[in-house]
C-alpha cells in the first residue's frame, strides 16, 4: 500500500477546511465548534454531485431530527431514554430514506440537547449554525474539483489499443491454429474488461464533477467498448471449440484484422458491414460440409460472424447516436 498525491491532498483539504470551520464557529461564539470542523470532515467526498447531494440530504434529515428530537425530550425529558428513543425513531427513518451517513453526525447535535436539558431556541440556533458551517465548508473545499479530461482521454485510449490487440489475437488464432495465440488472447480479454472498469470509473466520476452541463458520451463510450468486448469473448469461446479448419477461417481471420487496422472514430463501419454481408454469402454459396467435424467448426465460424456483426452494429449505433459528439472528440488513436 502506498501514499499517493491525491491522498496528500485530501488529508490537506480535510485539516484546513476543518480548521476554518472551527475557527469561525469560535469567532461567531459557539458553543461545542470543534463539531463544525468534524461535519466539514464528514462533508468532504469524492465528488461535487456527491458533496452537494449528501449534503442536502444532511440538511434534510437534521430538520427531522429537530422534530423527533422536541417530541421525545417533551415527553420524557432530557434522558437516556429520551434520547434512546430518538434514536431508535430517527434511525429507523435514516435507514428508510437511504440517510445512514446522516445518522451520526446529526445524533452528535442531537445529544447536546440532552447534555445542556434543554432545547432552547439560542442552543438550537447554535446547533443549526455548527451544521450550516461544517456542511458549507465541505462544499467550499470541493468546489476546485474538474473533470479529468486527460486521464479519461489516456484511459479510453487504452481501452482501444487492448480492443485492436484483442481483434489481432483472435485473428492468429484462425489464420495459424495457435494454441498460444488463444491463451495470449485470453489474458488480453482479461486486461481490457479492467481498463474498461477503469474508464467507467473515472468517467463516472468526471460527470458527477461537472454539475452543469454533465456529458455522457465518455460514459456511454465506456458502456460500447463492454458490449463489443463481450462479444470478442463470445467469439473467442466459438474458436477455442472448433476442432475442424473451414476453408472460410482465413477469410474471417483476414477480415478480423481489418477491423483492427481499417476504421476509426468518425467511421460509421457501414464499409465493414459490407464487407462481413460478402463473407456471409460466400459462405452460404460454399459446398456442403462433408463431416460433422467439418459441419460443427463451420457453424461455430458462423457463430463468431454473428459476433462480429454485433461488434460492428454496435459501433454504428453508437456512431449515430453520439455523432455531434463524437466529432467534438479529439482523442489520439483509433476509435473502433
Amino acid at each position: 500500500m502506498s501514499i499517493r498525491r491525491e491522498h496528500w491532498l485530501q488529508g490537506v483539504k480535510m485539516a484546513l477546511g476543518a480548521a476554518a470551520a472551527i475557527l469561525l464557529s469560535q469567532a461567531l461564539g459557539l458553543q461545542s465548534s470543534p463539531t463544525a470542523g468534524i461535519i466539514t470532515v464528514l462533508s468532504i467526498l469524492g465528488t461535487k454531485r456527491e458533496t452537494l447531494l449528501t449534503a442536502r440530504n444532511r440538511l434534510l434529515a437534521y430538520m427531522t431530527s429537530l422534530l423527533i428530537a422536541f417530541g421525545c425530550y417533551s415527553l420524557m425529558g432530557y434522558t437516556v431514554l429520551a434520547f434512546t428513543v430518538y434514536l431508535f425513531l430517527f434511525a429507523a427513518l435514516c435507514c428508510g430514506l437511504g440517510w445512514t451517513y446522516a445518522i451520526a453526525m446529526v445524533s452528535v447535535l442531537t445529544s447536546h440537547y440532552m447534555i445542556a436539558g434543554s432545547m432552547s431556541p439560542g442552543l438550537v440556533l447554535n446547533e443549526t449554525l455548527l451544521m450550516a458551517i461544517g456542511t458549507g465548508f465541505g462544499i467550499l473545499v470541493n468546489l476546485h474539483l474538474r473533470a479529468d479530461h486527460s486521464g479519461i482521454r489516456q484511459r479510453l485510449n487504452r481501452v482501444d489499443e487492448g480492443m485492436r490487440r484483442q481483434l489481432s489475437l483472435l485473428a492468429d488464432t484462425l489464420e495459424a491454429e495457435d494454441a498460444s495465440a488463444l491463451s495470449l488472447a485470453r489474458e488480453e480479454l482479461g486486461r481490457l474488461r479492467e481498463a474498461i472498469d477503469q474508464a467507467e470509473v473515472l468517467a463516472r466520476r468526471n460527470m458527477d464533477n461537472q454539475l452543469l452541463h454533465p456529458s455522457l458520451y465518455d460514459i456511454r463510450y465506456a458502456a460500447m467498448r463492454r458490449r463489443q468486448c463481450r462479444m470478442l469473448a463470445q467469439a473467442l469461446t466459438a474458436v477455442e471449440k472448433m476442432e475442424d479448419t473451414p476453408e472460410q477461417q482465413r477469410q474471417v481471420g483476414a477480415f478480423l484484422r481489418q477491423i483492427a487496422g481499417e476504421y476509426d472514430r468518425n467511421n460509421d463501419v457501414s464499409g465493414l458491414l459490407a464487407v462481413h454481408a460478402g463473407i456471409l454469402r460466400d459462405m452460404k454459396r460454399s459446398p456442403l460440409p462433408a463431416t460433422r467435424a467439418e459441419f460443427e467448426s463451420r457453424a461455430l465460424l458462423y457463430a463468431v460472424l454473428l459476433r462480429l456483426e454485433d461488434f460492428l452494429q454496435a459501433k454504428r449505433q453508437f456512431y449515430l447516436e453520439n455523432q455531434g459528439e463524437t466529432d467534438k472528440r479529439s482523442y489520439n488513436g483509433p476509435v473502433y
